[in-house]
């Protein structure tokens, strides 16, 4: 998790809050290889566009163009997937928002209503680390309402720009490993953790981090810098208070492995292992929040913390 507890941005709201307002069944044409008249993109993929727009953009349906082809897996429908978006305003060329000012992607599950018609009709089929650029006229994106929040009027046709990070997996996979008795019980409710009971555990936990692979997956290694995308659960360890953040009741959520962002814990004790493991992490005070603690996550600094994670996609 990061250093401050997660809290929802504007961005994805931004982006995909308004979603089901498209009419839906876009007709959009793929034009892989050659320019969207009007639109020029350039620079690399993972890193913000520099977006060149003729406006008044003046399109006659909605366009994609496939301007880098990756090698990873296809993009499925109904399939959640790792997403960066810039997203600018048609008519005046102006730059709307986009992902890449947050730090981090966003999950989005490529199904109609959860995503717009325009970027599920382009990016479903294209494989990880593949960039689209993508005209939408306003039936395909964010309908006869616009968009207030992205400066979007409801005749502006809008650019975005996608690079697809990484499709994850619904769930750990791979081999069941044995485990050691004294661990704290992951708790499950219908296939997600709810929390941790604490009977077979230690009543104080040890003072170095503990890394305890429970299922061993058998995809790529993390490595420091990567982009992973995570389920995840943590609570104070022997407190039977709920946890302080979790995702299984959401949806996965990337981030950036040990370059600071999370807590020293993950930074260190993630690195190494393999997409479609599920790991057991207990980090003392010093891989935590340190002895000040997190006031906000009613995490004081002199508690221990357990997490269950499961590494669902690394880019």
């Amino acid at each position: 998790m990061r250093r401050r507890l997660l809290a929802l941005t504007v961005v994805p709201l931004l982006l995909f809050g308004a979603a089901a307002c498209g009419d839906g069944g876009s007709d959009s044409a793929k034009v892989e290889g050659d320019t969207i008249a009007g639109v020029k993109v350039s620079g690399e993929f993972g890193t913000e566009p520099k977006v060149e727009i003729d406006e008044p953009l003046d399109v006659k349906e909605t366009q994609s163009q496939v301007i880098t082809t990756g090698d990873g897996a296809e993009v499925q429908e109904g399939q959640q997937a790792i997403l960066h978006v810039y997203l600018a305003n048609g008519t005046t060329g102006e730059k709307s928002g986009a992902t890449y000012d947050q730090g981090s992607p966003i999950t989005v599950t490529m199904s109609e209503g959860q995503s717009f018609p325009a970027l599920l009709d382009s990016v479903v089929g294209q494989p990880v680390g593949s960039r689209i650029a993508v005209v939408a006229l306003p039936k395909d994106a964010y309908g006869e309402a616009g968009s207030k929040e992205a400066k979007l009027g409801p005749k502006d046709n809008v650019v975005f720009v996608v690079d697809i990070m990484s499709v994850p997996l619904s769930g750990p996979e791979g081999k069941e490993l044995d485990v050691p008795d004294d661990i704290p019980t992951i708790v499950e409710k219908e296939g997600n953790v709810t929390g941790f009971t604490w009977e077979n555990a230690p009543a104080k936990p040890s003072n170095e981090l503990q890394v305890i692979p429970l299922i061993e997956g058998e995809g790529a290694k993390v490595k420091a810098g990567d982009m992973v995308t995570f389920d995840y659960l943590g609570q104070v360890y022997g407190s039977d208070k709920p946890p302080f953040d979790e995702s299984y009741s959401t949806s996965p959520r990337p981030f950036t492995v040990g370059a600071g962002q999370l807590i020293k814990g993950w930074d260190e004790g993630l690195v190494g292992l393999s997409a479609g493991t599920r790991v057991l992490v207990i980090a003392p005070p010093d891989f935590g929040y340190g002895p000040k603690g997190n006031p906000q996550a009613g995490i004081k600094g002199t508690d221990s913390l357990a997490f269950v994670v499961d590494i669902l996609g690394v880019s």
